[in-house]
């Protein structure tokens, strides 16, 4: 038995010793060429390639839905399947892809686990143009898709890819037939605070014997009704060295806009040219259709030719009306960054003042009815911080019914969330107003603050009527910031100063005396029909804001006959008045009752009168005195007139170093003694 394993084992060895000689022999004559080289690679190659395609041809394509969406949730970092049939025509000069169950899931960070799912697709290609890298792409179909686009606070979407900018547009390929049937879209953006819901469609029609390509929305946006109607020529027709041109008809609600216009770039979605007619309640309301913030205002509409360039628009040749007030201008949009950047310049022929009312939600045109006099409209601030903006805006005319306004200028800043208007300038008959408006909305609660001055205006123009009982030139500063959502609301916080001043002028000689109330001389006046003016040596108000209450610091009209002295103050919280004056005689006076004349109610609807209480008091004492003599009850009405003039030129010198724009002459002037 051992001898027979023996001479196996021998055998075997012999017979490997063979073979190894062989395979040294023929590899010694071996030699490497080129041709030998190319011939086998290709026949290794072809080989290769008649598996592939073997393999492909005969091969069932369901079997490939489990590792085609495993390696597609790889990719999209989110669970991607296809649960219905999947077959593809490869071997055909315009190879097919049909999908059924198509479901793409959305990110862990989303609430809803569904992103898109679309119960059938249908792609064809061209294969010879695919060769050499030209993807074109005869049909694309979609039965019943379902999609949900969520953007949440921070800016992130379900269907960001990673690092790429919001605004940018899709570069699609040459479609020849784009069809959409019972497609259904919601839209969740916590950024814009819009929610959308609606179904879109798309197909080719006839309409006269001529082929078109309609594109259809309609739903809720926020809860109201939306709809879109978008028309252009066939897509088989579409030639892409030329522009495409389309129509489209979009109602969002109340707002109507009419589009008419081109892709300059077929399938390049950001470039274009359109002219657009829009019309709606307020422009405020675009912000849910363009992201772009824009001011409130009476009801409007536009006309407007917008070019697109990537992710730079031009609004050119805008021209409307915003409630009665004209409106032309040309603005751009840099849509390049996180967050978009408008600019330009817009100005009014003729801008009615009470249109002014709508940017600050008070007027006719408020949205929160108000029992104030200063609107309670809640500003959102949220939008404030989705736009940067530099525009300059200009009024060559202003029309007003209850202040003498000529004009207005002012440069609009917002960046960053913090809003400015500055300079703000309004031109008056005389005079002008100069000063800055600031609104600070990075938090949800904004600060407002107002520095304003008025120079060089006649206090006359402020009186209603042929009458003026007081002229002279008024200075005055407003320097106040408050904290709130509406501007009654910052106006209820404020803190800060205002001061007014007239240097000099002339004041109604029975007015002057009435506030002393001078019985005799006031009345003979009055009764003789006296327009006389007495002179006006100076006058200064200034109060001090508080939380919203404005309480006199101090309060000063110096005439010839009578020095005016008062306080009170002015609570703008529930927007009322108590103020008082009382008049000073400089003269002796026979009667006179030492009654203070009162300024009280609100703001809107203020009531004068006296407070009887102090001429009651001096009628009892009156009575009293009667006891001694008849005659003697007259003591209690007589003034000796010991009321000296006002210092005022200290007076005035105060005002101007509390920042109050009183020119030094008037200060100088101002320490001229009576006649």
């Amino acid at each position: 038995m051992a001898v027979a394993e023996h001479a196996h084992i021998t055998r075997l060895k012999s017979a490997f010793e063979g073979a190894r000689r062989r395979v040294a022999d023929d590899f010694r004559g071996f030699r490497f060429t080129w041709n030998g080289f190319f011939k086998w690679s290709g026949i290794t190659l072809l080989a290769f390639l008649v598996a592939v395609i073997v393999t492909l041809y005969f091969l069932d394509w369901n079997q490939m839905r489990g590792p085609i969406s495993r390696y597609l949730s790889e990719r999209a970092g989110r669970e991607v399947r296809i649960d219905g049939n999947l077959a593809v025509k490869l071997f055909t000069l315009q190879p097919v892809i049909d999908v059924g169950g198509l479901y793409i899931g959305n990110p862990s960070w989303v609430g809803q686990k569904q992103a898109a799912k679309v119960n059938h697709a249908r792609v064809e290609l061209r294969l010879l143009p695919l060769i050499f890298g030209n993807l074109i792409l005869p049909l694309v179909k979609f039965d019943q898709p379902e999609v949900l686009v969520v953007r949440d606070a921070s800016g992130r979407t379900n269907w960001d890819s990673g690092g790429v900018n919001p605004n940018s547009s899709w570069h699609l390929p040459p479609i020849k037939r784009f069809l959409v049937s019972k497609g259904h879209l919601v839209i969740e953006d916590a950024v814009r605070k819009l929610r959308f819901t609606g179904t879109v469609s798309s197909e080719e029609t006839r309409a006269g014997g001529r082929a078109a390509f309609s594109l259809t929305g309609d739903g809720t946006l926020n809860k109201n009704k939306f709809l879109a109607d978008g028309k252009g020529g066939p897509l088989l027709n579409v030639d892409a060295s030329k522009p495409y041109a389309f129509t489209a008809d979009v109602r969002a609600g109340e707002t109507h806009a009419v589009v008419d216009g081109s892709i300059t770039q077929p399938f390049h979605l950001d470039r274009f040219n359109a002219s657009i007619d829009v019309s709606g309640p307020t422009l405020a309301d675009l912000y849910f259709l363009t992201g772009l913030v824009l001011p409130s205002t009476p009801t409007y509409r536009l006309s407007l030719a917008v070019e697109r360039e990537g992710e730079f628009y031009r609004l050119n040749d805008i021209k409307g009306m915003l409630g009665s007030t004209d409106i032309t201008g040309n603005l751009t949009v840099d849509a390049s960054g996180d967050i978009p950047a408008l600019g330009g310049k817009v100005a009014s022929r003729v801008l009615r003042f009470e249109d002014l009312g709508a940017v600050i939600g008070a007027g006719k045109n408020a949205p929160v009815p108000t029992r104030y006099l200063l609107p309670e409209t809640v500003l959102h601030t949220e939008r404030l911080r989705q736009t940067n903006a530099e525009v300059d805006y200009s009024a060559l005319s202003i029309s007003s019914r209850d202040f003498p306004l000529t004009s207005l200028d002012t440069h609009i800043s917002l960046q960053g969330g913090v809003l400015n208007l500055k300079p703000l300038t309004f031109g008056f008959t005389q005079g002008k107003l100069v000063g800055s408006l600031k609104i600070d909305a990075r938090k949800d609660v904004p600060v407002t603050s107002v520095d304003a001055r008025l120079t060089d205006l006649k206090a006359e123009n402020f009186i209603k009527g042929g009458d003026k009982p007081i002229q002279g030139m008024l200075e005055a500063r407003a320097v106040l910031t408050g904290t709130g959502s509406s501007v009654h609301a910052a106006a209820s916080s404020a803190d800060g100063t205002l001061t007014a001043v007239v240097p000099s002028g002339v004041m109604r000689h029975s007015l002057a005396e009435w506030t002393g109330i001078d019985v005799f001389t006031a009345l003979s006046l009055n009764l003789s029909g006296d327009t006389s003016n007495t002179r006006l040596r100076c006058a200064v108000a200034s109060f001090g804001a508080k939380n919203g209450i404005l309480t006199s610091q101090q309060f000063i009209i110096d005439t010839d006959p009578v020095r005016i002295e008062g306080g009170g103050t002015i609570n703008l919280r529930d927007e009322t008045l108590d103020l008082r004056i009382q008049g000073k005689p400089k003269d002796f006076q026979l009667v006179r009752l030492r009654a203070p004349i009162t300024l009280k109610g609100s703001l809107g609807n203020p009531v004068l009168g006296v407070d009887a209480g102090k001429a009651v008091a001096q009628g009892g004492i009156a009575a009293a005195l009667a006891f001694l003599s008849p005659l003697a009850s007259i003591f209690a009405f007589i003034d000796p007139g010991l009321a000296k003039d006002a210092n005022c030129g200290p007076l005035l010198a105060g005002a101007k170093a509390r920042g109050n724009p009183v020119k030094a002459s008037a200060v100088r002037n101002a320490a001229i003694p009576r006649k």
